[in-house]
């Protein structure tokens, strides 16, 4: 009987991970690209909007890791604009010009939701026979009493505005607000999250 409701318990974690996995990811929305653009960038400028350094160098060591692993030169913000306030616009467009980067990617954090997803009943153990289960069936018994459970999780979701700019002209080329949902901590994200903006990239024929 142990090894039964051992085997059980293992089962109905092993379905909520499932279940909590299976929302887990970034989704692309609101993409648009320049049809007129053609070719793709050299070398590319990474730019995290933010003030935080700390999540801001991950970001953006993250995106300069993929992109040259797929054969693009990039180069991190942080790196050139280390300390003090947020480089102005005419700062970031001279630097860049001075590092030969033909596009400036910007990532900008928009906001943090959070939330509950209840997943519908699921049933646990073998069904009991009709006198155990008796009293469940008419109301005097719980769910439980006929291994039925209601498997629920906790979730967040993190918005972000992306925009690959052409330096020489300073218009966009491509562009895109994502929605990144997980469980536990954001750092975990960071690589999934610009792993799908690498593919999107890909499919748009920006980078390799």
């Amino acid at each position: 009987m142990m090894g039964i409701r051992m085997k059980t318990t293992l089962f109905a974690a092993a379905i909520a991970m499932l279940l909590a996995t299976a929302c887990a990811g970034t989704d692309l929305v609101a993409k648009w690209k320049d049809d007129a653009f053609q070719g793709r960038p050299a070398k590319i400028f990474v730019l995290g909007a933010s003030d935080d350094r700390g999540p801001r160098s991950l970001v953006e060591d993250e995106f300069v890791r993929q992109l040259k692993s797929r054969g693009t030169d990039a180069v991190a913000s942080y790196t050139v604009f280390p300390e003090g306030p947020r480089p102005t616009k005419d700062e970031v467009l001279a630097k860049t010009k001075e590092l030969n980067a033909d596009a400036i990617m910007v990532v900008r954090f928009l906001k943090k939701d959070m939330g509950d997803t209840h997943t519908p009943l699921r049933r646990y153990s073998v069904p009991q026979g009709f006198e155990t289960s008796y009293n469940s069936y008419m109301g005097m018994g719980t769910t439980s009493d006929v291994g039925i459970r209601d498997v629920s999780y906790d979730y967040n979701v993190i918005s972000m505005d992306l925009a690959l700019y052409q330096t020489a002209t300073g218009k966009p080329i491509w562009s895109a607000l994502s929605q990144t949902t997980y469980q536990g901590g954001p750092i975990k994200q960071i690589k999934p999250f610009t792993t799908a903006v690498m593919k999107e990239l890909a499919n748009e024929k920006l980078i390799k």
